[in-house]
């Protein structure tokens, strides 16, 4: 009974540090690589590492990516981005700071959402 009780209190608190080390750490380097001045090629690189946060939730909790899942999240995400990326690029340091907090809150929001629903599935 004890060892129930510590491991719902404790286990799952430890469960959802090591998701939230997942998303804080491809917010970073998403929110980096958006920062930087890359004319376009990083927003490729953007999905990349969107991507594989959504991947690495997923192993986490011992399931499969599921396309149809993620798909509406990179579009949002991508069309936000596109979006914040056209209006500051015309701002030099300013605005490629601003693309990165904005991004990195982004990955925030969406990394958080995706752990709900992943914590909503029948696994």
């Amino acid at each position: 009974m004890l060892q129930g009780y510590i491991a719902n209190k404790w286990g799952n608190k430890m469960f959802e540090d090591d998701m939230a080390k997942i998303v804080k750490k491809h917010a970073f380097w998403g929110a980096v690589i958006m920062a930087l001045p890359t004319f376009g090629f990083g927003l490729v690189v953007y999905c990349l590492i969107l991507w594989h946060m959504y991947s690495a939730l997923c192993e986490k909790c011992n399931t499969k990516l599921r396309i149809s899942t993620v798909i509406v999240g990179i579009i949002v995400n991508f069309a936000i981005t596109v979006v914040v990326n056209i209006l500051f690029a015309f701002l030099p340091v300013l605005g490629w700071l601003g693309t990165g907090f904005v991004v990195y809150l982004q990955f925030y929001l969406s990394g958080k959402a995706y752990i709900e629903t992943l914590k909503n599935l029948d696994l």
